[in-house]
């Protein structure tokens, strides 16, 4: 598949955006037929736009990157926003995007209805692609199900459908916000439990460093006074010993007197 687009750079994804991205291409990457995950990543990726830096639209993305035509993209996303719907259905869900694909025009209690007829007309309770759409196409053309004259669903069908996809697009976005919100909120309490610690460190820093001017300061006083006190006890023997001289010549001199 190709990678590369020759269109301009648009906005910048930042850190979170750029694995997040990774991710959600290694799920692609693994293989097309695990279709509910790619269309829950593709999904995303158009959601969030995390296609920007490369890429001008989401389509441009899914032709260059996967190889996929806008069609074939959306098809995933639609096939897996059914197996959502089908989830509380449990084990008894679509395996393949083919037994998907005549659901997504459905809205989503017909999506329900209809699989649940194809499972139980199906010999091993297993529906083929062809099953669901003949349930489908007998649903359409049942005069329950109003339709316009092209043959389409009704406006009020499509807008039920529309709204129940927006309203889905709401909840899954709702909780990525909630997501990023945590991230965000732990990351700022990280970074003021950081802070709180640096500061501590600068306080601790300037209670060392005063300490040490402490001590250099009363070093270099004693230094200064064993200095002063040898210098002035050298001063006083000096004297001593010339008052001890003169004293001696003193002595002498009256002794040569009285003789």
């Amino acid at each position: 598949m190709l990678s590369t687009n020759n269109t301009s750079l648009n906005a910048q994804l930042d850190a979170d955006e750029k694995a997040r991205l990774g991710e959600l291409e290694t799920v692609i990457e693994r293989g097309l037929q695990t279709f509910y995950e790619v269309g829950k990543a593709l999904e995303e990726i158009r959601e969030q736009k995390l296609y920007r830096e490369t890429h001008k639209t989401f389509e441009a993305y899914c032709r260059d990157r996967w190889g996929i035509a806008r069609q074939t993209a959306y098809r995933f996303i639609d096939a897996a926003l059914v197996i959502e719907n089908l989830s509380p259905m449990g084990d008894k869900i679509p395996t393949k995007e083919r037994q998907v694909r005549p659901l997504t025009q459905l809205p989503p209690a017909l999506q329900l209805e209809i699989w649940q007829q194809a499972i139980e007309l199906a010999p091993n309770g297993i529906p083929t692609a062809a099953a669901v759409q003949r349930l489908v196409d007998e649903k359409l053309s049942s005069p329950k199900t109003t339709r316009n004259s092209a043959g389409n669903l009704s406006e009020v069908e499509q807008l039920r459908q529309e709204n129940q996809r927006l309203r889905e697009q709401i909840r899954r976005q709702n909780i990525e916000r909630e997501k990023r919100s945590a991230e965000v909120a732990a990351e700022l309490e990280r970074l003021r439990e950081e802070n709180r610690q640096l500061k501590a460190e600068l306080r601790q820093r300037d209670i060392d460093w005063e300490r040490r001017l402490a001590y250099e300061r009363e070093k270099i006083r004693a230094e200064v006074r064993a200095e002063l006190k040898a210098e002035y006890e050298g001063i006083i023997n000096s004297l001593t010993a010339q008052v001890k001289e003169l004293t001696q010549q003193l002595e002498e001199i009256r002794l040569q007197i009285k003789s």
